[in-house]
């Protein structure tokens, strides 16, 4: 028993009162062995019992477990709050996970909206401009990935009417996406242009 690595707090009290050794004897029952008749009527006592009364503690690994999913739930809850920024996202990934890492630019671009874009420029007051095309009021990432017709030369796999976390889940198609928006920022200006009235 001293080798048996428990989470549980009974378990690791008994441990420590324990000297590593255990004997066990067979005792013939109801022929007068004092600590035998003890433990049986223990036994029977504990047995009459409407409920267990003795308190094990919980497990180290089951209150982990448990505040886990206390906290993803907690943050599923918020995560669905109409109120919280993240809307854009919140439309691809409307369930949250802890495994979810998006670590390249141009793809953290295409899940928050937030990048290289007019719509984006311009919500934050970094550049007045819109896209030469003229197709789209928003001109926003969406616009670039989906329909602006300036980039149908750098789109092979990519088509309209596609959902961004289809593209997200095809490698070929995630490449594409990439691809596309360094294109994007590499010939800004001939696909920008600015706003006639920013123009002084």
């Amino acid at each position: 028993m001293l080798d048996y690595l428990s989470k549980n707090n009974l378990v690791e009290d008994i441990n420590s009162l324990l000297d590593g050794t255990i004997s066990l004897h067979w005792v013939k029952a109801h022929i007068g062995v004092a600590g035998n008749e003890v433990a049986d009527k223990a036994a029977k006592a504990a047995s009459d019992r409407p409920s267990v009364d003795i308190h094990l503690g919980i497990p180290e690994r089951s209150l982990k477990t448990s505040i886990r999913h206390l906290l993803l739930r907690e943050w599923q809850d918020r995560w669905k709050d109409d109120n919280v920024k993240g809307r854009f996202t919140f439309n691809i990934f409307p369930e949250v996970k802890t495994n979810r890492c998006i670590d390249n630019p141009q793809l953290s671009q295409v899940v928050t909206n937030h990048g290289l874009c007019p719509y984006y420029l311009k919500k934050f007051n970094l550049r007045e401009c819109n896209c030469r095309c003229g197709e789209d009021v928003d001109d926003d990432i969406l616009h670039y990935i989906f329909r602006c017709p300036l980039l149908d030369s750098q789109r092979s796999l990519i088509r309209p009417g596609q959902s961004v976390l289809q593209i997200l889940q095809d490698k070929h198609r995630t490449k594409e996406v990439k691809s596309l928006l360094s294109f994007l920022f590499l010939h800004q200006q001939d696909i920008f242009e600015q706003d006639p009235e920013d123009i002084s």
